[in-house]
């Protein structure tokens, strides 16, 4: 009996590990921001085959002022916005003042951790966060940022409240 390759089952086996492998590369690298933020819908849990707490949703966050005369009112340091996430990636838009930041970090064990920075001029404000997850509807933690117009580094805390899912 002759065995017959049949390169249609091969091809079909092959694309999922090598899609897999696509994905996880692109997420170690700077793309990674913008595929958590094109791709947050794609279920990931039979990709990794692990499962993250769920953070994905509306939130409300606040942060400290940091002894900074731009952002001394509150108003200046609220705002609502929407975590997409991605496995153990997350990404986040908020405003501030006019100003776009972007958030992106990853899930590891309790904490999320990662940078946040402004999204148009990524040297002009940034810094970076950890953030406790005190359970999927709460985070509290602190960022610390560097502004180039004062060349300071400074810190003070960040909480996350879940709006909606």
């Amino acid at each position: 009996m002759e065995a017959i390759l049949d390169w249609n089952v091969i091809a079909t086996g092959l694309a999922a590990p090598v899609a897999v492998l696509v994905v996880k590369t692109l997420l170690d690298f700077s793309l990674a921001h913008y595929f958590v933020q094109w791709f947050s819908w794609i279920p990931t849990r039979g990709l990794f085959r692990h499962r993250y707490q769920n953070l994905k949703g509306e939130w409300e966050q606040v942060w400290g002022a940091a002894g900074s005369e731009s952002f001394k009112d509150e108003i200046d340091r609220h705002s609502y916005t929407e975590i997409k996430q991605f496995g153990s990636y997350c990404y986040a838009e908020f405003k501030s003042k006019g100003i776009t930041y972007s958030v992106f970090g990853k899930i590891r064990n309790s904490y999320l951790f990662g940078e946040w920075y402004d999204k148009n001029d990524r040297y002009a404000y940034y810094g970076a966060f950890q953030l406790r997850i005190v359970d999927s509807n709460s985070l509290e933690g602190k960022f610390v940022g560097h502004s180039k117009k004062t060349c300071e580094v400074k810190q003070d805390s960040w909480v996350w409240n879940k709006v909606a899912n």
